[in-house]
């Protein structure tokens, strides 16, 4: 067997991801030094552990975009390679789509009327169905 480091190739950064992580570790440095805080304190806070504060700061990782909003949310902290004004704060496929009421006209609509044209996973608990429904009147 080869010698050397076993696991997944790591991807060369991009320039945007570079200097994402060039701003986030010279906040979390001020931060860290600032009165009343240090290291553990400010891991603390964005809910990290203190190894993964210490490869942010020493741009060794990128923190992920949940991360990186938790520190706008708690410090109001701007990015200048990120804009967190235009998402909501939820993601779209977590909003609740509006319920559709039954009409009465449906409940007269036998399972021989309906077929099913497409079936589509959209997610582990979520089926898409496209299906043709005969009204007779």
């Amino acid at each position: 067997m080869p010698e050397g480091k076993r696991g997944r190739k790591k991807r060369p950064r991009t320039t945007a991801e570079k200097l994402l992580m060039g701003e986030f570790a010279s906040k979390l440095t001020a931060k860290a030094e600032s009165d009343g805080w240090n290291a553990a304190k400010v891991a603390e806070k964005l809910k990290i552990g203190l190894a993964s504060f210490y490869n942010y700061r020493n741009k060794k990782s990128l923190a992920s975009y949940e991360i990186l909003k938790r520190a706008h949310d708690v410090w109001d902290w701007k990015f200048e390679y990120i804009d967190f004004g235009e998402r909501s704060a939820r993601a779209p496929s977590e909003v609740e789509a509006p319920r559709q009421y039954v009409l009465p006209f449906i409940e007269n609509v036998r399972e021989s009327d309906v077929q099913i044209i497409r079936a589509k996973a959209v997610k582990p608990d979520t089926l898409l169905l496209t299906v043709q429904i005969k009204f007779v009147s």
